[in-house]
């Protein structure tokens, strides 16, 4: 009854297993002992010699065909009892196939933006690597023979996976090996036939007896008996072995029964759907801004089995500068004996080349107005590089271009430096200072006149657009009384040329003298008063004093007029409005704050007045980005005096800020910490298309004790960071906004727009077209759809990922033909200094990867193609997949039905003999 079955793979990497029946007899596998055989196989010689020896001596007088057929039943009952006492099982072994896997690792940080060779238009080393990916055999090649999973690494402490083949289609495997086939139902049939055919002779050998010729019926009775051991055999091995069949199904009685194993296992079959990438410029496009190829490779060892992983390709220029260091995870692929294939992209030299790496300029200025441009330069080769920097200004001739394919700045030298760049990849810093000659839009760039050997023109200019307007700017401050921070603030706005100020002391009275262009005696009544003005400073001002309707018109100016707020708090009116329940003015006020204040009674309200230590101010991270901070002409510099300000003693009560709020600044000292967290003393939001500021106390006028100049410059650059959606307001209809106008290659620039219709009612539209022009002159589309949960109408969103170095403007349009409107904004994206200090590809570090862990150095230079290296990477990495053998459980239903048969065939032989005594008349 053996019966081998191994079904077909349905896939070359992977089978769940070829199923092999396996027949066996279970007591034999438990018998030891050489002496427990000797004795088993003796006592049934012996059991057998004694029987035929006795049914000799019995039937002795009876012809040989009687005594051979009696000897015979009693032999065959004889080994049908030992064949039941050995215990033939039967049971599903499997050999599970685990297959061959190669996991692939692309770098993502932002050095791979870099030209992959010296030359002027090499591609970057990220669209190589793409078009190993994209436009190769490479990844259909190995999949012939492994799992193929490809990952993208950058700062990140784990790789993203980008794509995997998701498994093998499993229900195949599982067919069930024990449903009746043709050849099996003829087999039973058979046997059936059989056995009926040696009842008849059996019957007939009992007539033939009954009529006295009895010595004619032995030539019956053998050929009967032989014919029905035969038959019992053959049906009840069949019978046995489909134990999912029925007799009446064997014999076609009845109809055979669905695969429900195959069914089955088709139903639980959970392999995960493959993940599949279809744009892979996109998908590996640099953005980190690490390369931890040390962590890459540790995580890929840890989530892979290292006795199936077959090699591990890393596609990178080797510049390990985050995380872990790459010896370790060497260490461990060589502790696991996995190969590591590095493909090594970029170049390998250092090439003569000049680069301008970054450029810092203001996006809008005032005619008069002296505003810096720094840039930042960056050279390799064999020794330092002395060249020409110039700062190039013109107007911008694509500022209303609808076609920006050439990107040509127009314009004319206005100054130049000669500076030494070091040739080791070091960063050198440049600062030109310029004054705009007229008004308009207009584009300035630093360009280096490169050395004649220099490898890569490309890079030796970066350009930023800016704009000169002309218009003052309308300033309205309110103030609840004359503190010293609302004095030093009036006059400083009302001495600055390009403000116009208007002011309204809300304690002072008629005919009192005040520095200002206006003097009003009441909050600004109507809508086109108000919107008038570009921002509004409040110093701790009575709110109680501005009803509901001029608050309403308040909000409209914030949300859909782009204007800039001040909230400096006190310790007169804000403690009385805040401290409100029933007036429905507190919900609108309590909106404009970019923080939770406080509202508990004055004795718990968590703020501080008259404090008797200074305190200075703790800054976040934030307020490092945030140049408004910045009162001296560097970061560092700045908030060294802020520290030398001493700080500030006092702040009002606040619970925590806004989700949506930007904190910059926090109150120092630990007591006062509460719920883990101090107070917050500066911060922001956007509301609408406006901007709020907040401040915890009118304290900023103690910077006048380290100079005048920086509470000056604060208090300059806050109104215009304030009041920078009206600057930037193209049109009437709208404010287009970003969240970073500063940002790092890779990063996503998030787009917020509030749009009005013709008849300035909020725009409500599916989705509003923008275009993006990046460096190069690239347009790409955006879409901007409506923000879901935001409280206005006619606001949208959308978001943009910055892929390379330079400026890039997000241009919108509105309206017609006739009248159409553009917004603007800009973004200047420059690539950090960590992914620029070391340009050459490392193939040191990448060569020792591969010598230490028994894998080869691929590196990807001019003269080698991708097809090529697909080649070699196929031919170099060989499968290794891993095969377990798992035993299975023996069948039941085949051990109920071998029992039957057994007890059937026994049945009838000892029926069989019995009659055949009686007829020859034995006792």
């Amino acid at each position: 009854m053996n019966d081998d079955m191994t079904l077909p793979l349905t896939n070359s990497v992977q089978s769940e297993g070829e199923r092999h029946i396996i027949y066996e007899f279970a007591r034999a596998t438990n018998l030891e002992g050489w002496w427990v055989w000797a004795l088993l196989v003796g006592s049934l010689a012996i059991l057998v010699f004694a029987s035929i020896r006795l049914y000799r001596r019995d039937a002795s007088e009876m012809t040989p065909s009687v005594r051979f057929t009696l000897i015979g039943l009693r032999v065959v009952t004889i080994l049908a009892l030992v064949f039941f006492f050995f215990d033939l099982q039967r049971r599903t072994q499997r050999l599970m196939t685990r297959p061959s896997e190669v996991a692939i690792l692309v770098d993502t940080s932002q050095s791979m933006s870099l030209p992959s060779s010296i030359g002027g238009a090499a591609q970057s080393r990220a669209q190589r690597a793409a078009n190993v990916l994209g436009q190769t055999k490479l990844l259909d090649q190995l999949a012939a023979e492994h799992r193929v999973s490809v990952y993208a690494f950058d700062e990140a402490a784990e790789p993203r996976l980008l794509q995997t083949d998701g498994g093998v289609d499993h229900s195949q495997a599982d067919a069930d090996a024990t449903v009746a086939s043709p050849t099996r139902s003829t087999q039973a049939i058979l046997g059936l036939a059989l056995v009926a055919i040696a009842i008849a002779l059996g019957l007939l050998s009992l007539l033939i007896g009954a009529s006295g010729r009895g010595a004619s019926v032995g030539p019956l009775l053998v050929a009967s008996s032989m014919l029905l051991i035969a038959g019992i055999i053959t049906t009840g091995s069949v019978y046995a072995v489909q134990s999912q069949s029925s007799l009446a199904e064997l014999v076609g009685v009845a109809p055979a029964p669905m695969d429900s194993r195959t069914n089955e296992s088709q139903e639980s079959d959970n392999t995960p759907a493959p993940v599949r990438v279809t744009d892979w410029g996109d998908a590996i496009a640099a953005a980190g801004a690490q390369s931890r190829i040390g962590d890459a490779i540790r995580n890929i060892l840890a989530e892979h089995d290292p006795s199936t992983l077959a090699g591990i390709v890393v596609m990178t220029d080797g510049q390990n500068n985050g995380g872990a260091d790459a010896s370790v995870a060497v260490a461990a692929a060589r502790r696991s004996e996995v190969a590591v294939y590095p493909v090594g992209v970029g170049s390998s030299e250092a090439p003569t080349n000049v680069r301008v790496v970054d450029l810092d300029a203001p996006r809008r200025v005032y005619p008069g107005d002296k505003f810096s441009v720094s840039a930042v330069l960056q050279a390799s080769g064999a020794n330092p590089i002395r060249v020409e920097v110039q700062l190039l200004d013109g107007l911008d001739s694509l500022a209303d271009a609808t076609d920006a394919s050439t990107p040509e700045v127009a314009g004319e030298v206005v100054d130049s430096q000669s500076v030494e760049v070091a040739s080791d990849g070091t960063l050198t810093g440049i600062r030109f200072e310029i004054e705009p000659e007229s008004v308009g839009r207009r584009r300035l760039a630093i360009r280096v006149v490169a050395p004649p050997d220099d490898r890569n023109q490309e890079d030796d200019m970066r350009d930023a657009r800016y704009e000169v307007v002309s218009r003052k700017l309308r300033v309205l401050t309110v103030a609840g009384g004359p503190t010293r921070e609302y004095q030093f603030v009036r006059n400083l706005l009302f001495r600055d040329q390009s403000i116009e100020l208007d002011t309204w002391l809300q304690t002072g009275q008629p005919g009192m003298s005040q520095d200002a262009d206006q003097l009003l005696d009441a909050f600004p009544e109507t809508a086109e008063e108000l919107f008038e003005y570009d921002a509004i400073i409040l110093f701790d001002p009575d709110w109680t004093a501005i009803s509901l309707e001029q608050l309403q018109t308040l909000d409209r100016w914030l949300a859909q007029q782009a204007g800039g707020m001040i909230l400096v708090a006190g310790p007169v009116y804000h403690p009385q409005w805040s401290r409100l329940r029933t007036d429905p003015r507190v919900s609108i006020i309590s909106g404009f704050f970019p923080v939770n204040l406080s509202t508990r009674g004055p004795l718990l309200d968590g703020g501080r007045q008259g404090g008797e230590n200074a305190w200075p101010l703790k800054f976040t991270p934030e307020a490092r980005r945030a140049e408004f901070l910045w009162i001296a002409e560097e970061p560092q510099p700045s908030f060294e005096a802020w520290e030398e300000s001493g700080g500030v003693y006092d702040f009002v009560g606040v619970k925590s800020a806004k989700p949506a709020s930007k904190v910059y600044a926090y109150f120092s000292d630990p007591t006062t910490e509460v719920g883990g967290s101090l107070p917050i003393y500066m911060a922001s939001q956007f509301y609408g298309a406006g901007r709020v500021y907040f401040q915890a106390s009118g304290e900023v006028w103690r910077l006048r004790g380290v100079s005048d100049a920086l509470f000056d410059n604060y208090w300059t650059k806050l109104v215009r960071f304030a009041s920078e959606g009206r600057l930037l307001r193209d049109s009437n209809r709208g404010v287009l906004l970003v969240d970073n106008s500063r940002a790092m290659v890779g990063d996503t620039i998030a787009v917020r727009a509030v749009l009005t219709d013709e008849q300035f009612e909020p725009l409500d539209v599916v989705e509003v077209p923008a275009k993006l022009l990046a460096p190069g002159g690239r347009i790409e589309d955006i879409k901007l759809l409506p923000l879901k949960g935001e409280p206005r109408a006619g606001t949208y969103g959308g978001r943009f990922v910055v892929r390379e170095a330079g400026s890039y403007e997000l241009r919108l349009t509105l309206g017609d033909a006739l009248d159409e409107q553009v917004l603007r904004q800009s973004v200047q994206v420059r690539l950090p200094t960590v992914e620029l200090e070391r340009p050459r590809r490392n193939d040191v570090e990448m060569n020792q990867i591969a010598s230490m862990t028994g894998g080869n150095y691929f590196p990807l230079d001019d003269d080698v193609t991708e097809d090529q290296l697909a080649t070699q990477l196929v031919a170099t990495i060989r499968p290794q997949p891993q095969t377990t053998v798992l035993p299975g459980t023996p069948d039941r239903d085949f051990g109920h039905r071998r029992n039957a048969v057994l007890m059937w065939l026994i049945a009838s032989i000892i029926t069989f003999e019995w009659v055949t005594r009686r007829l020859h008349r034995l006792a």
